[in-house]
């Protein structure tokens, strides 16, 4: 268990800052107008929401899950590593891409991150879960 728990701790954290966002959200829709409706701003932002609650829950998951499967501790904790970075990469990419154009190209890498751990952790279950 001790590996997942950054797994859990973060993801909680991720869900509270994603909770946050989706507070600005709303809070804009009502104050923003027509324009602000209409702008990349809203709905980079909305995917970051979705994005950043979504990869939590996906992180918290694994946390829990990930003493139970059949890998090694070294491919358990690569595996921790990436859903982890996957989770900040990828939401943090999408909130700072209408800000910083270029920054969009690290989405892909945060989108890998957490196709590569998801898969590790499929490996991992099916191989033997307990």
């Amino acid at each position: 268990m001790e590996l997942g728990k950054k797994n859990i701790k973060f993801g909680f954290l991720w869900i509270t800052l994603a909770t946050f966002l989706g507070f600005i959200l709303a809070m804009k829709s009502q104050t923003g107008g027509e324009e602000w409706k209409k702008s990349m701003i809203r709905g980079s932002w909305k995917a970051a929401h979705v994005h950043t609650n979504t990869l939590a829950i996906l992180n918290i998951l694994y946390g829990l899950f990930i003493g139970r499967v059949g890998l090694g501790d070294g491919a358990k904790k690569i595996g921790s590593n990436l859903a982890l970075a996957g989770m900040i990469i990828m939401p943090l990419g999408l909130f700072l891409f209408p800000l910083m154009q270029p920054i969009g190209y690290i989405i892909p890498v945060g989108e890998w991150c957490i196709i590569i751990s998801m898969g590790m952790m499929a490996v991992g279950a099916f191989k033997s879960i307990t």
